[in-house]
């Protein structure tokens, strides 16, 4: 089974992730391929088009695809700003500031892992069942863990920048 380095929680959180994306990636396709049915039925009732006509009945699709794709690419990117505020909110109770190295994010044998992982998530007979992927979150812990974390920092502890 591919694997991204992670352990089994925080694996099971990106599996939750791409379960999402992908049912809203699907629900965007169909929506696309209906831009594409409504115009054959609404659009192309004649036999014969003039080449002016079919200009504009594909100037006038690609009008409506290029919205329905650019709603979808905003729509993804703050979908991704609010899961990585969840993120930064809960390292911030632990007063952990986290890094990203947006350069990673365009690493094609990187991209690749995660391809090859959601394939083997999605496509695999043997997977898990949902129910056994879903587990109950951990309650937060209270302020004074926190506290408990300042005063004994892990071994490797190294703060971050601040930028």
């Amino acid at each position: 089974m591919a694997e991204l380095g992670l352990n089994e929680h925080h694996q099971n959180e990106v599996i939750n992730y791409m379960r999402f994306a992908r049912s809203k990636r699907g629900l965007r396709l169909k929506t696309v391929d209906s831009c594409f049915q409504d115009l054959k039925e609404s659009r192309l009732v004649d036999e014969t088009f003039t080449i002016d006509e079919v200009a504009e009945v594909l100037s006038g699709l690609q009008t409506v695809v290029h919205s329905e794709v650019e709603s979808e690419l905003i729509n993804t990117a703050h979908t991704n700003v609010l899961l990585l505020r969840q993120l930064f909110s809960q390292a911030e109770k632990w007063y952990l500031k986290l890094q990203t190295d947006i350069s990673e994010l365009e690493n094609r044998e990187l991209l690749e892992q995660v391809a090859e992982f959601e394939k083997a998530e999605f496509t695999s007979s043997t997977k898990k069942p949902i129910i056994d992927i879903i587990k109950p979150k951990l309650a937060p812990l209270n302020e004074g863990g926190a506290e408990l974390l300042n005063k004994h920092p892990p071994a490797a502890y190294m703060p971050l920048r601040d930028y």
